[in-house]
């Protein structure tokens, strides 16, 4: 297996097919975690094709000092552009730079090529003529140009139109959760909350929320996410205690003005009582996909689980909102890590069966990581390392639990541990 193949195994992507060049344009998913991968394997996998990578820098704010940079970049020749820089000088248009800019493309090769765009993040969304450059850009391809466009920030607008209508697709958004934000065809508006990769986001169509202006929007923005149908009265309970009904009024109305403010949407509804999920916006939320995932598995016949349980150890990454200490998301945290490790345990159960003992070995140990105290897998990774006939590690292991379990519960392996450990080192 080389090199490259190792990065889209590791990018959990699909193997690239000729399919995925069907559109003119190619959008890298900006929540993919390996996207530089992504890159490689494309410049590697497509050696027999024309390719013109082009970096955005620091200095390509806008896209007209992004398309002077593109002009005067030495992978072309001099020539190159000359329709480009004419539009510039005599127009503000970004429909008219576009078009130029697909001319200049169709004179530099007849042949099929690939112009590779990446770091598209600098160019800032507040210049008007993003939206408008990038759609008449991908129409007006020549059939013999395709775009890929890279980026750690793309926004829902203009590459959901483009992949809408059929002049785009999405790399690498095999596994984003909830299908990623280019997946809904609908005009509402798609937020992402990530809590379990150890820095907590929200993003807003693609837009990172970077302020809150203090953490109690944040943490009540959580709440509603993670409470479908709450009442006031708890709402008030769990952030004002202390506060009279009057006070804790003022300040929820004002913190979920800001939240709305953040987010440029209303997250939720009031009904009957409840605060509810808005229907005006797409919520994707990385916990609650783990634990669908997760009772699914739990649900579903041994022969269809394994899937699942991948995608649950694949989206675990760190504890729940890992920093904040309120009792709700303690209580939330403990729960999903009590999921986790078990998920672990099923996959290194799985893995076993099929004599793959490294494989459940490495599931096993992450396993008691996060739970030392499970006696159970504990024995397990005696077991293995027994069969490996690795004395020493059987040892250690047991050692490793006899001091947990005296640190924290101040109580000795069971005897059914001890009788095991026994039989394998006697």
């Amino acid at each position: 297996m080389d090199y490259y193949q190792t990065l889209i195994n590791t990018s959990e992507i699909s193997p690239l097919t000729e399919q995925q060049f069907d559109k003119p344009c190619i959008i890298i998913y900006p929540r993919h975690p390996n996207r530089s991968a992504l890159i490689a394997y494309l410049i590697h996998k497509l050696e027999n094709i024309i390719i013109h990578y082009y970096a955005l820098t620091p200095e390509d704010t806008s896209i007209r000092t992004f398309l002077n940079g593109l002009m005067s970049d030495p992978q072309f020749p001099d020539k190159f552009g000359s329709q480009t820089k004419k539009s510039l000088a005599d127009s503000n248009d970004a429909r008219v730079w576009a078009e130029a800019l697909t001319d200049d493309l169709a004179d530099l090769h007849s042949e099929d090529f690939l112009l590779i765009l990446d770091q598209l993040d600098t160019v800032q969304y507040s210049d008007p003529a993003y939206g408008d450059f990038f759609l008449t850009l991908v129409k007006e391809l020549p059939t013999n140009i395709r775009l890929v466009a890279n980026g750690r920030e793309l926004f829902r607008h203009p590459w959901n139109e483009i992949i809408q209508s059929g002049l785009g697709r999405t790399f690498g958004q095999d596994n984003a959760i909830g299908g990623g934000m280019f997946h809904y065809e609908t005009d509402l508006g798609v937020i992402e909350f990530y809590s379990l990769s150890g820095d907590i986001r929200v993003l807003s169509d693609g837009f990172q929320v970077t302020s809150w202006d203090g953490a109690l929007p944040r943490n009540l923005c959580y709440f509603f996410i993670e409470h479908e149908r709450v009442t006031r009265n708890t709402i008030f309970e769990t952030f004002w205690p202390h506060l009279g009904i009057k006070e804790a009024t003022n300040v929820f109305h004002v913190t979920k003005r800001k939240i709305s403010e953040k987010l440029n949407y209303d997250i939720t509804s009031y009904s009957g009582g409840f605060y509810i999920p808005s229907n005006q916006v797409t919520i994707l939320y990385d916990a609650r996909e783990f634990e669908h995932a997760y009772e699914s598995a739990m649900n579903d016949p041994e022969t269809l689980a394994p899937g699942k349980w991948y995608r649950a150890a694949s989206l675990y990454r760190h504890p729940y909102l890992e920093g904040l200490d309120m009792p709700w998301v303690l209580a939330k945290r403990e729960k999903l890590q009590n999921y986790y490790v078990q998920t672990l345990i099923e996959l290194g159960r799985y893995n076993e069966k099929r004599g793959r003992q490294e494989t459940a070995l490495g599931y096993y140990l992450r396993a008691v990581a996060e739970k030392p105290e499970r006696e159970d897998v504990h024995r397990a990774i005696m077991a293995i390392y027994f069969d490996m006939r690795d004395i020493a590690s059987v040892t250690a292991q047991y050692k490793f639990l006899e001091r947990e379990l005296r640190r924290t519960y101040d109580i000795t392996p069971s005897k059914e541990t001890r009788a095991l450990y026994k039989s394998y080192t006697e």
